[in-house]
């Protein structure tokens, strides 16, 4: 009896410290329904903000490359507007106009320049970039 609660105890223990890792490294998606009238929602830094209920709707990127995330982009409902937050920041910051349907990916340019990719609801994908401090309007992406 006593060995039964000692590997409910562990496991217990385990269990918590897999999901701390693993909601520490990525923003998760709440628990609402796509279908649901409400937006979805997703954490991220113990903000909890509005995303479009669709795949793709947010992605973290990880700018210094050691596997925790950095910033997460995602798509605010009803316009489609791509946010951003990160650990500094004091909660979502707008980075372009409505256009993303999906996010794509990040990239850091050889410039140095963050890049964030989006695809529009017809398909094309866009970006949008930190220069000098600010994000640019989105572009087309010619590959």
């Amino acid at each position: 009896m006593h060995m039964r609660k000692l590997a409910l105890t562990v496991c217990g223990i385990a269990g918590a410290a897999l999901m701390t890792a693993t909601t520490s490294q990525a923003a998760t998606a709440s628990a609402v329904s796509p279908r649901s009238e409400a937006p979805c929602l997703i954490e991220a830094w113990g903000h909890y903000v509005p995303v479009v209920c669709r795949d793709k709707a947010y992605l973290n990127a990880d700018w210094t490359g050691d596997g925790i995330r950095d910033e997460v982009f995602f798509i605010s409902p009803p316009n489609n507007y791509v946010y951003r937050i990160s650990g500094t920041s004091n909660g979502p910051v707008r980075v372009s106009d409505g256009k993303a349907w999906t996010m794509v990916g990040t990239q850091i340019r050889t410039t140095g320049y963050h890049r964030v990719y989006a695809a529009t609801a017809g398909g094309s994908v866009e970006y949008s970039q930190l220069e000098n401090g600010t994000w640019t309007p989105w572009y087309p992406y010619v590959p």
